[in-house]
């Protein structure tokens, strides 16, 4: 899967609302909380609970393994598979709930690659 220009992979950004609110966490993704380890570049780079606990090996953390770049394959089928069921491509006419069907199914796709990536030993590479 090839990166898009000028979009990182990781981390989420940005991690905070236009009222200064933590919002997501900076390397999951899930829902953050006051604890940032931004270094003055604007985000606080906030993070959830769990990612609090890992602070200083996630300073290491720069790109996804070889593995999960494959496992994005899993995601966009599924993806794909949904905007064909439902018949609209246009995601300006979803509804609240097809927007969160569709981002359902690419975490669904997502996690269910990587499972069968590790599941079967096959070297994504």
């Amino acid at each position: 899967m090839t990166k898009l220009p000028g979009k990182p992979i990781l981390p989420i950004h940005p991690t905070v609302d236009e009222t200064g609110q933590p919002t997501v966490c900076n390397c999951c993704g899930r829902r953050a909380w006051g604890i940032g380890i931004g270094k003055g570049n604007g985000d606080p780079q906030y993070l959830c609970g769990e990612c609090v606990l890992l602070v200083e090996e996630l300073r290491k953390v720069r790109r996804w393994d070889v593995y999960e770049l494959q496992a994005l394959d899993g995601a966009v089928d599924e993806m794909g598979n949904y905007i064909e069921e439902r018949g609209l491509t246009d995601l300006q006419y979803y509804d609240e709930l097809d927007q969160r069907m569709l981002a359902k199914s690419a975490v669904v796709g997502f996690i269910d690659r990587l499972r069968q990536l590790v599941r079967d030993g096959a070297a994504p590479f």
